[in-house]
Parts: structure tokens; sequence; C-alpha cells
């Protein structure tokens, strides 16, 4: 497999206030960690541990994660409860398009709703239950209630000879 063959994902994050106006964007590239790899071949395999991708998560990380990864980093000195760093990710919010000849695109449209201030956020991350798929870096950003923030991921499959 060529390196042009390879399996690329990216992701598009668009933070609007309730009026549609965006105030902050940020793109970046994806990783896909070990425990993401499972995830995908517990699918594949009809584990009875599979679990399907149901939430989006972000954290506060500033690198990149390494492949052993199986979270995001949580915010410095705590104070903020779990279930406000993540929103559910519905099966709507997944399509697949052909891209281009060879390359199918899978997209993932979901959106995070913030119930607290989360200021600085600069990582997110697509899980299946507890278990981490990916992990994106990009520069912070503060996310703020009542602001609608989505997030657009694309992977793009290479397929054929």
């Amino acid at each position: 497999m060529t390196h042009s063959e390879r399996l690329r994902g990216r992701m598009h994050m668009l933070v609007c206030e309730a009026d549609g106006h965006v105030v902050a964007e940020r793109r970046s590239g994806n990783i896909v960690v070990q425990g993401g790899a499972q995830i995908v071949a517990n699918l594949l395999s009809g584990a009875a541990t599979a679990a399907p991708i149901d939430r989006v998560h972000v954290g506060f990380g500033r690198e990149s994660a390494g492949v052993e990864a199986i979270s995001l980093t949580p915010p410095s000195g705590g104070g903020i409860a779990s279930e406000a760093l993540q929103s559910p990710v519905m099966p709507d919010d997944f399509q697949v398009e052909a891209a281009q000849p060879g390359v199918l695109r899978l997209l993932v449209t979901t959106q995070f709703q913030p119930t607290v201030e989360l200021a600085d956020v600069s990582e997110a991350g697509l899980m299946a239950g507890t278990a981490l798929y990916n992990q994106v870096v990009f520069e912070p950003v503060t996310l703020r209630v009542g602001q609608d923030i989505t997030f657009f991921w694309e992977v793009d499959l290479p397929y054929g000879h």
C-alpha cells in the first residue's frame, strides 16, 4: 500500500452563536489510536463486546496522543463533570459518499452543545462507550453555553486494486 492509498482522516469544527454567526473555526488532522483499531476489529468480527461510536468528547491536550492513548486530557484542576465534556453521536450522523475514483469518504457530522463554559478546549475525539477511537488537536478555543459546536470528521477509505 502506498502512502497515497492509506486511510486519511481530518476534522473541521465550527463554533457558532445561537443566531448562526461563526465565532471560531478549527481544522486538524486525525489520528486513530490502538483502541480505535480494536473498536473497528470488534465491529467487523461481531464480537459480543462490540460497541458503535456513540459520543464526541472534548479535552485539553496540546499534543498529538500516542497510539496507546485511552482518553483525552482532562481540564487542569478538575471541577468539570465528565458529562459536560461529551455529547451523543447519533446513527444518522454518519454518511458515506464516493469522494473520487478509488476513494470512499466516511462523513461524521455531529453537534456538541456546552452545558458549562469550557475554556481552552484543544482536542476532541470520538468514543465507543468508554473506548477512545481517535484524537485531534487544535488551537485552543473557549466553548460557551448557548453556542452550537459542529464537528465534521472526514475519513477517506481507499478501495480497489
